[in-house]
């Protein structure tokens, strides 16, 4: 049906023409229009040959289901998933598996504090953080031999021993030892931090 179509070669072809050709201007169109025209009929025919192909299939759907396919002529594997329905087993394994993906998540915050000067400052969070990041407004984590910032985890802080951020319940404390280079928490200093849930 469709193989007939196809075009193994086009038949005129200009390329096969000398440099110089010695043809009419009519002759010389229809040249150019012979190829264009070969494929043309070629896909008129396919779509003539389609049409024909989907009478067919009618028939042979109407003799064969007298009418519309429907839900309850399917197979029931086919049915349960289109129907959306799956066993207790699959919801109850997609649901572990949903609550381990938002068990991974986290919320961030961005905030900032104002260092007091003190030995030691709690910031507030309302929650224990995983992590937190801190840095001295428009500087570097060390500027010079002077500590500016830095990341802490639970149970490891930032500076490891030294500790001078420290995250605790509720929040997270920061450390200003003027005589050790420690400033994150340096006086009338603005830092900014990220803080994750």
């Amino acid at each position: 049906m469709f193989t007939e179509r196809k075009i193994e070669k086009f038949q005129q072809t200009v390329s096969a023409l000398p440099d110089t050709p010695n043809l009419s201007a009519a002759e010389l169109k229809r040249r150019f229009d012979a190829c264009p025209e070969e494929l043309r009929a070629a896909l008129n025919g396919v779509c003539d040959d389609g049409a024909a192909l989907e009478k067919r299939m009618d028939a042979y759907r109407a003799e064969t289901f007298e009418g519309e396919i429907t839900r309850d002529m399917l197979a029931p594997a086919v049915r349960g998933e289109i129907s959306g329905k799956a066993d207790a087993g699959t919801n109850d394994a997609a649901h572990e598996v949903f609550s381990a993906q938002i068990a991974k998540k986290c919320e961030v915050y961005f905030g900032t504090y104002t260092g007091d000067g003190k030995a030691t400052q709690f910031i507030n969070l309302g929650f224990t953080p995983k992590a937190v990041i801190c840095l001295l407004s428009g500087s570097r984590w060390v500027s010079g031999n002077y500590v500016n910032g830095g990341i802490a985890l639970q149970n490891a802080p930032a500076g490891g021993t030294s500790g001078y951020i420290t995250i605790v319940e509720n929040g997270f404390e920061v450390t200003y030892k003027k005589n050790v280079d420690i400033l994150v928490n340096s006086l009338n200093s603005v830092f900014y931090f990220i803080a994750f849930h």
